[in-house]
Parts: structure tokens; sequence; C-alpha cells
């Protein structure tokens, strides 16, 4: 077991009293954690790659989409290629419908993306700032922050 993998489960263990909590974590790390009870989970895989390979989460959603920050101005041609496998209002809807309809018993909600590095941040990123779930904040400084904008203007554009 890695080392970020023991700090997952301990944090899940000890969860917060009152609110939830956001967790990052890589497709490895996620894949090496056991069925854990009070936890849903938000699986961020890029188009083309295999689904992660989880436990039977009752509260699973997957999520097909590239890491690409288009809020970025200096896009390198790289990135430009994957605009259109960005994340989708379409996709943000989704998560807010998901987050929404977690039962009280979800203290924790780990979201996975391959590396654990930026769109996983940028989900966690915006259920603190939308939800007020308790972050990681060390976790969140590459977040990709296309997907946390999104987020939050979907949120705010459905309580208008």
């Amino acid at each position: 077991m890695s080392k970020r993998t023991g700090e997952i489960i301990s944090k899940i263990y000890r969860h917060p009293l009152e609110g939830r909590q956001v967790l990052t974590a890589s497709i490895a790390e996620a894949e090496a954690l056991p069925l854990l009870p009070g936890v849903a989970v938000i699986s961020i895989v890029a188009p083309g790659r295999a689904p992660a390979n989880l436990p039977a989460y009752q509260n699973l959603l997957r999520l097909n989409f590239a890491d690409v920050d288009f809020l970025d101005k200096n896009l390198t041609e790289r990135a430009k290629a994957k605009l259109d496998t960005a994340m989708t209002p379409s996709q943000a809807k989704e998560v807010h419908a998901f987050i929404k309809e977690l039962p009280s018993t979800i203290h924790t909600v780990l979201v996975h993306c391959q590396g654990g590095f930026s769109r996983s941040p940028g989900v966690a990123a915006a259920l603190n700032a939308v939800y007020g779930y308790s972050i990681e904040p060390e976790k969140l400084k590459d977040a990709n922050k296309s997907v946390t904008q999104l987020l939050i203007e979907v949120a705010n554009a459905k309580s208008r």
C-alpha cells in the first residue's frame, strides 16, 4: 500500500463529524482502496481510457473527459487538440446531481483522475466552493481551473 493510499484510508476513518470531506487520488490509489463505508466516488478517466477497476460502490459516478484547462491563454497545440473532449456543462450538471442525491450516510467523496493532480483537484475545489466540503488544500495547488470554474458556474446558474 502506498503512503497516499494509507493517508486516504486514515482520513476516511477520521472524517469530519459535521459536513462532508472531499479527497483526491490517482487512479492507482483509488483502485488500491478497499470498499469503504460512507464513501462515494467520482471516477474520471481520459477519453479512450478503460474505466477504473473500483470496488462496487453504491454511489459511483464515472466521467470521461480530457485534462485540458481551457482557461489557459497559452494552450499548447496538444492541449488545443483536446479542447473538444474537455469537461462539458452536461458533465458538470451530472456532478451536481450526483452530489445532491447522495444519502446522508456519505461523509467522504473520493475523486480520482489519472494522476490525481489536476482534474480531481479541480472537482474537489468546486465541491469546497459550492457545498463547503472539507478539503486537503495542499492537494489543490495544480487543480484544473476550468473544471473548477465550470462546476461553480453550473451550480450558480441552477440557483438562479
